[in-house]
């Protein structure tokens, strides 16, 4: 059944008999002359061809097919031009998705067009997890966290959970190649007595680190199993009782207690008391926790309340309110010389039951608190309508403004420069509005490689001099191929007037870019855009240099 129900999820001009792959029509983009592209698709260590995996072109054409017993694929009536490739195969992963790399595509042309293509067996982490005594621990949840760049800065992002079974062994399979952290959740320890205090498995890093920044990463090359033990003690716990007022009617509770480095506790029977409006943990260890709480009501109106707590030597009775998530208020400035939008506003989506309509500018406030995993996107919704950032957490975060062939001239969030400086919301959720003010006469910013350059890839970074500007990026390609951002073609960068630092490197993978230390010893040019200025950049690729 499983087999039938993946095949229906292929493109329905798909069909594959004996092993043998029958193509269907593609999606041609242009008339140049057509070709069949070929190719093989093997196992990158073992190089054991790879059978039924899925294999997506797109670009000078589109289609799809699974290759056969042999790894082989075709695709008929190919356009000359530039092709990519996605692959697909369960317990595999693809390279060329990774972030951070440039993918250059493959060109077809009058030669034999026959790819090899190679994909990475998935990894696993295994081990072994017992007490003090050396009795296996039943039920430890464990999670594996992947080392990633999320908007240039590095975090520490759940990738895989697993549980210990009565042996106290666990894996976690499926894991692609890169850099890991183990993290043994803990969690509490049945109790002898009803009576007697309770007591809970402090949570560890691997190998027995008490937090983040001492653990041990795990690099895991493809196809690689490797083996986390790990030894976890038992320790006092002290009960945590919550007293949750301002809980939205008839509405549950989600909740969450978090270390320092932002990782979840578990603590089996930590729950919400509906009736009786309480959160109750069993048994926490010792130190210092933060506890979020978030609820909506019936009209989707978000609630939530973030606190640190401090445990020590005594259970914890606490009474914490509910307060209506923060919402800012957005009012957006064109200039005076732009022409009125007569346009009706695009509608993207619905969002309890109201029309959510493209504001014609893209702002998100993106936080620098690792715990808060996502960045707040400008919404406009209502009737009428009204720009805003809506149910935005307790936090610090930095204002990025893309506005087409407008710049920002200032943004002010109340009285405070945003162009120098952060939008703060404390945990009472007050709030103040914020102004985007923009102008047409920006600079642009063109780059191209040398002619010379042997690297036909590779990444352009530009860095504005205020520490809370975001970094943007250019993917450049060798002569005729345009410059690509983010998968689209573009041929420059439109930039409020300033100064700049620009950097060309070979590949923006495991760089936090974000962070100026990381680019300390990397070349760069400085570039001083004025108001309608234009200015082209030929740039020479830097090798990256290993983290």
């Amino acid at each position: 059944m499983s087999r039938i129900l993946f095949l229906l999820l292929l493109p329905s001009s798909l069909f594959c008999f004996g092993g043998q792959v029958v193509e269907g029509p593609l999606n041609p983009t242009n008339q140049t002359s057509r070709h069949t592209v070929t190719g093989t698709v093997t196992n990158a260590v073992t190089g054991e061809p790879a059978r039924r995996a899925l294999v997506q072109m797109y670009g000078a054409a589109s289609g799809a097919v699974l290759t056969g017993s042999d790894g082989r694929f075709q695709f008929a009536d190919v356009p000359e031009g530039r092709i990519f490739f996605n692959m697909q195969k369960p317990g595999f992963s693809d390279p060329a998705n990774s972030a951070g790399r440039p993918n250059p595509g493959l060109t077809v042309g009058s030669g034999k067009n026959d790819f090899h293509l190679a994909l990475l067996p998935n990894s696993k982490i295994v081990g072994h997890i017992i007490d003090a005594d050396g009795e296996p621990l039943e039920n430890v949840q464990v999670q594996i966290l992947l080392e990633q760049i999320w908007q240039g800065r590095k975090q520490w992002q759940p990738r895989n959970n697993a549980a210990t079974d009565e042996d106290g062994s666990y894996c976690a399979e499926d894991l692609t190649p890169g850099r890991y952290v183990v993290f043994a959740m803990g969690g509490a320890v049945p109790q002898q007595s009803s009576n007697g205090p309770r007591e809970v498995i402090a949570p560890r890093y691997y190998p027995a680190a008490p937090d983040l920044a001492s653990a041990q990463p795990v690099d895991l090359r493809a196809g690689q199993e490797f083996r986390a033990d790990f030894r976890l003690r038992a320790e006092r716990g002290y009960r945590v009782t919550v007293q949750v007022s301002g809980v939205p009617a008839g509405q549950g509770v989600g909740f969450s207690m978090r270390n320092a480095d932002g990782q979840n506790f578990w603590s089996e029977g930590m729950q919400f008391d509906q009736a009786h409006g309480q959160l109750i943990v069993p048994a926490l260890p010792s130190g210092v926790w933060t506890l979020s709480l978030n609820a909506n009501d019936t009209q989707g109106h978000g609630y939530q309340t973030r606190q640190e707590i401090a445990v020590s030597h005594t259970d914890l009775d606490l009474q914490i309110p509910l307060r209506p998530a923060a919402s800012i208020p957005v009012t957006v400035n064109h200039p005076a010389t732009q022409a009125p939008d007569t346009e009706q506003p695009q509608i993207l989506q619905m969002i309890n039951g109201q029309k959510v309509m493209k504001p014609g500018i893209s702002a998100t406030l993106i936080p620098t608190d690792a715990s808060i995993m996502q960045s707040i996107a400008l919404q406009m919704q209502g009737d009428p309508p009204v720009l805003g950032f809506n149910d935005v957490p307790p936090g610090k975060y930095k204002l990025d403004v893309q506005a087409g062939n407008e710049c920002v001239e200032s943004a002010w969030y109340g009285s405070v420069d945003l162009t120098r400086d952060y939008v703060v919301i404390d945990a009472n959720g007050g709030t103040q509005p914020l102004t985007i003010n923009l102008r047409a006469d920006c600079g642009t910013l063109t780059a191209k490689l040398r002619p010379e350059e042997r690297s036909h890839t590779g990444f352009v970074l530009v860095v504005p001099s205020s520490s809370v500007g975001e970094p943007k990026i250019l993917q450049v390609q060798q002569a005729s191929t345009p410059i690509v951002f983010t998968g689209f073609a573009y041929q420059s960068l439109t930039l409020s007037p300033g100064s700049y630092q620009v950097f060309a490197l070979t590949s923006l993978e495991g760089l936090e870019y974000s962070n100026p230390q990381a680019l300390r010893n990397y070349p760069s040019q400085s570039v001083n855009l004025g108001p309608g200025q234009k200015t082209e950049l030929t740039v020479e690729l830097t090798e990256r240099k290993e983290n």
